[in-house]
């Protein structure tokens, strides 16, 4: 993340392995992962994370401890439709956590798995479970277009910013929008992007079925308040 990325536990982390389908899901897959992805204008890269095991799934989290870290220039996660950085969504939820908290440490909250109908809204499936950090929020739960019958990763959430600066800096998309950029820029870099304007929730942009965001206003110097990615949960 741009020169301030933690990575926690760096052997360990890059030992990692992440089981699970691929986007699309595949509930009796064991797939490769695609590599990380390399940060704007570095020419370094990092090895890909392979699936060859399964990572245990725990029922619940109570506490979470930080380990030694070190600085991994270049190292970002991407906003994408089919995922966030280098984990797809359909893929187990341990194996993103861990890879997630290999970036940017140890997370703030992890709600461990409590009912579909929570503080979240009525999410698909039965179960759900929410990990943040700050204004980086991950789901997890049973069921959704990606994966169905087993807990798997479907989505992410950036923003909108819980105090006067979003935090942790650095996520984006691929294209560089992140909460904060203007709508002038969204087009620029997205030029199919579909603006609106609804009743109900307000501004809001569509880059992808799966990629979406909210606005303060729809005019070309309204700013994105908050991206989401994957299957949301509804009211």
């Amino acid at each position: 993340m741009r020169g301030s990325t933690r990575l926690v536990g760096i052997a360990a982390a890059l030992g990692i392995v992440l089981a699970g389908a691929a986007c699309g899901g595949n509930a009796g897959g064991d797939d490769t992962l695609a590599p990380l992805p390399t940060a704007p204008g570095s020419s370094s890269s990092l090895a890909p994370l392979v699936s060859t095991t399964t990572v245990p799934e725990a029922t619940t989290t109570t506490s979470i401890a930080s380990t030694t870290t070190t600085v991994v220039p270049g190292l970002e996660l991407i906003l994408r439709s089919d995922g966030i950085g280098d984990a797809r969504f359909g893929v187990e939820p341990n194996g993103v956590v861990e890879y997630v908290k290999a970036i940017l440490g140890a997370p703030d909250r992890d709600t461990g798995w409590i009912d579909s109908l929570s503080e979240f809204g009525s999410c698909p499936g039965t179960e759900v479970r929410a990990v943040e950090w700050a204004n980086l929020r991950l789901l997890f739960g049973d069921e959704s277009n990606f994966n169905s019958g087993r807990r798997h990763f479907y989505g992410w959430q950036y923003g909108p910013p819980i105090d006067s600066e979003i935090a942790p800096l650095g996520p984006a998309t691929d294209g560089g929008i992140t909460v904060g950029s203007t709508v002038r820029d969204i087009v620029k870099v997205y030029p199919d992007v579909e603006l609106y304007n609804d009743e109900l929730f307000g501004p809001g942009f569509e880059i992808e079925a799966t990629l979406t965001g909210t606005l303060s206003d729809d005019a070309p110097s309204g700013l994105v308040l908050a991206l989401y990615g994957g299957t949301a949960c509804g009211e």
